[in-house]
């Protein structure tokens, strides 16, 4: 049996559901708004899972007493943001509407439409737990197949990148821009979004140097600036307390915020003993400080490099190299993988 599938935030539905989802339900409920930054902050710092994290912002959804009149209320609001193309379509007995979305609120617009199948993120009220894991990449893909065996996807309609998978397993691929199609492989945005796939396609070959080339050269950008400002205004570099000084406060600023983003963007860290980690970083980061001071003595002190432009090209060059340090420290010692 062959089938279409779409996605459903951006594809059939002209923004993200679950957001819409989330703002009305927090004009109802402005408590939600505490319930939001409690658990996104863990999920942002990689102490909980995805699943773990819907499973706290959903919890609400337990003490709602007539969930359907909820739910009809919503959609009432929300009915406009259904795309033309959906609605004009006249029948939807092949389609399969598959989406990390909470099958919740999807469930009153697949039978609306009378689809063939809703694949969605499965949430239980009753016990106020996601089921399995998040509907999305390729687990979409694994969901389908489990479902229907022996079915083909005839077409695969989507707004995202991260439905590829989806695409490939497809005979024919779709990109839904607005109330737009496009075939996905023949589509040609304008030169500059092809551009940055072009770059967006390096990147992606490894992600990791890259972001931490990125948030290497924000941490020293950070450390540089606080050091400029430090000696060429209050610290007096032919000093050497003064030196040393300006070296101890610019690294505590970028140890501070290289931990975080290194945690979060590079390493992507889902160690839950945060503490043990942030002291091994911290450890990691005194051995080249101790490298720094050291060098900073020898070229300010000990050379007599301490003219704005000596200045300015050693603290660049010590700083090019306490990257390259760290990076490999952070790789080896502090962020390891199956932690």
């Amino acid at each position: 049996m062959k089938y279409e599938l779409y996605d459903f935030d951006g594809t059939i539905y002209d923004g993200d559901s679950g957001l819409d989802f989330i703002l009305f339900s927090i004009k109802k409920r402005p408590y939600l708004l505490f319930t939001l930054f409690i658990s996104a902050v863990p999920y942002l710092l990689h102490l909980c899972s995805k699943e773990e994290f819907k499973t706290k912002l959903f919890s609400f959804l337990q003490d709602i007493e007539d969930k359907e009149a909820y739910l009809d209320e919503f959609w009432q609001k929300h009915q406009y943001k259904i795309k033309s193309f959906w609605l004009e379509k006249e029948n939807h007995r092949r389609d399969i509407i598959i989406s990390a979305s909470l099958r919740y609120w999807l469930e009153p617009i697949a039978n609306k439409y009378h689809i063939k199948a809703l694949i969605a993120t499965e949430y239980d009220l009753e016990s106020g737990r996601i089921i399995g894991e998040n509907c999305h990449g390729k687990e979409k893909v694994k969901r389908f197949y489990s479902l229907f065996p022996k079915g083909k996807i005839e077409s695969m309609y989507t707004d995202s990148i991260h439905d590829l998978p989806l695409i490939e397993a497809a005979k024919h691929g779709y990109l839904v821009k607005k109330d737009k199609i496009y075939s996905y492989y023949s589509y040609k945005p304008n030169p500059i979004v092809r551009f940055w796939r072009w770059g967006w396609g390096i990147y992606h070959k490894n992600e990791e140097v890259w972001n931490y080339l990125i948030v290497g050269g924000l941490t020293t950008f950070v450390s540089i600036a606080v050091k400029w400002g430090l000696y060429f205004t209050i610290l007096d570099v032919n000093k050497e307390f003064d030196a040393q000084l300006g070296v101890c406060v610019s690294w505590i600023c970028a140890v501070a915020f290289a931990y975080i983003a290194n945690r979060l963007f590079v390493f992507q860290s889902k160690n839950k003993h945060i503490f043990v980690e942030l002291m091994h970083f911290v450890g990691a980061r005194l051995l080249t400080l101790g490298m720094e001071m050291v060098l900073t003595y020898l070229f300010f002190n000990l050379l007599g490099l301490t003219t704005n432009l000596w200045v300015v090209l050693v603290t660049f060059i010590i700083q090019l190299l306490i990257m390259i340090l760290n990076y490999v420290f952070s790789k080896l010692f502090v962020f390891k993988k199956g932690k």
